[in-house]
Formats: structure tokens, sequence, C-alpha cells
């Protein structure tokens, strides 16, 4: 009975046409793939791979992209890579799947032209160690791209739905980093307040607030997920 009405279901979708063999490729504007961090190769690409690029979804590796890639956007996708990297490794186990990372770069398809393509990159799948094993990325046709933007590389955070600054991943205030910096110093409230000529009042609601925001229960959990190298005092 329930196997008789999943087949009732999918029958139903308006995507289930028996005899429609048509492909329209003018519709299809993006494709996407799955990476494997610790393998570091590509795992899987969707079939509009084939119908954007006109490459072999087959032989689609990472060395591939790397070879269809613009020699003059090839030194920037390093470097955003490693941004990227740098801003991964700072996250803690559910973190990794709050943030979309965005930038953007030529490609060359199989007739020789270049395209400029939006890649956006997302986590999937965290080890037990809170490491990132596996990656979405998709990768969006930008019909008009002439020239990069200086603001071309984004974080997106999905949960508070605003770009985030790449090195300041909880999207703290530069008086709040300030306090996180001087906590992290080994200093307290009262010592904190005098360096910056603010109250202690200031400074605790400072420090209440930036807990509330990176969900943390304390500063030691804090500066252990930010990385930083402090000593506490």
């Amino acid at each position: 009975m329930s196997t008789s009405k999943w087949s009732d279901l999918v029958l139903a979708q308006s995507s289930y046409v028996k005899n429609d063999t048509s492909e329209d490729s003018s519709l299809i504007s993006s494709y996407f793939f799955l990476f494997d961090c610790f393998e570091n190769k590509i795992i899987f690409s969707n079939s509009s791979f084939e119908v954007i690029t006109g490459y072999k979804c087959a032989d689609f590796t990472l060395d591939f992209l790397l070879s269809i890639i613009h020699p003059d956007d090839l030194d920037y996708f390093f470097e955003c890579e490693k941004r990227g990297l740098e801003f991964t490794n700072k996250l803690s186990f559910n973190e990794h799947f709050k943030f979309i990372l965005n930038y953007t770069y030529r490609i060359r398809i199989s007739d020789g032209t270049y395209i400029g393509i939006s890649q956006q990159c997302k986590g999937i799948e965290v080890n037990t160690r809170g490491h990132l094993t596996k990656t979405l990325v998709n990768h969006r046709v930008l019909p008009e791209y002439t020239t990069r933007q200086d603001s071309d590389y984004k974080i997106f955070d999905k949960t508070k739905n605003i770009f985030v600054d790449a090195d300041n991943c909880y999207n703290l205030t530069k008086r709040e980093l300030e306090v996180v910096h001087l906590v992290g110093e080994g200093l307290s409230s009262e010592q904190i307040a005098d360096k910056l000529f603010l109250s202690k009042n200031t400074i605790i609601t400072h420090r209440r607030n930036i807990l509330n925001k990176t969900n943390s229960s304390s500063f030691l959990e804090l500066l252990k997920k930010m990385r930083l190298d402090f000593t506490m005092g």
C-alpha cells in the first residue's frame, strides 16, 4: 500500500512526463558539483555542467577545473580559496552549515570562449572532529560579466540573512572586537574600561552582547572558537 501511494505521488509530479525528450538549454543557467575536502576531488557533477560548458562530467576533475580557469583569474581563485580555508578553519561543528562563500571568475568552455561564473560554496558534511569534509559548489553563469568588483569576495550568513566580514564571522562591531582582544590579553572588565575610557558597566554590557552574538558560554570558549593566540590571565 505504501509503495503504491509513493508511486502515485511520483506520477503526479509536473516534471514526470514519459515522452518529453526535448531540451531547452537556454533555461539552464547553473550547475553544481560535490567536492570531497579530504580526498581533494570532485565526486559528482550534475548534467547541467555538460549543457553549459560542452565538456563531459566524467572529465570534470579538480585539475581540469584549474586548467579552464582564465589565466588572469587563477591567482585570484587561489587567493579566495585561501581566504575561505582561513575562515572555515575557525568554525565549530554546526557553524559550517551557516555560511555560503561566494566569488567570481572566468572559465573556458568547449568552444574556446570564456564565460563568467559566480561560485557559491557551502558545507554539507562535517566529521565528528568538527572538520569540513564535503562541500556543495554551485556555478551560476554571469551573462554580462566584464570586470570584477572590489567587493567581489563575500561570505553570506544564512541564519542572519546578512553578508559578514570574512575575518569576523560573528559580525562583531569594532568596539566588541577590541573588547575580545583585551579579554584575551587577560585584562579585567575594570582594566578594559580604563584602557578604552569607558565605564565598567559599558564593558560588562559589551561582554554580555559578545557572548550572546557568538553563542558562547564564556570568553574562554569564544577565544578557542576564534583560534586566537591569546594567553588567558
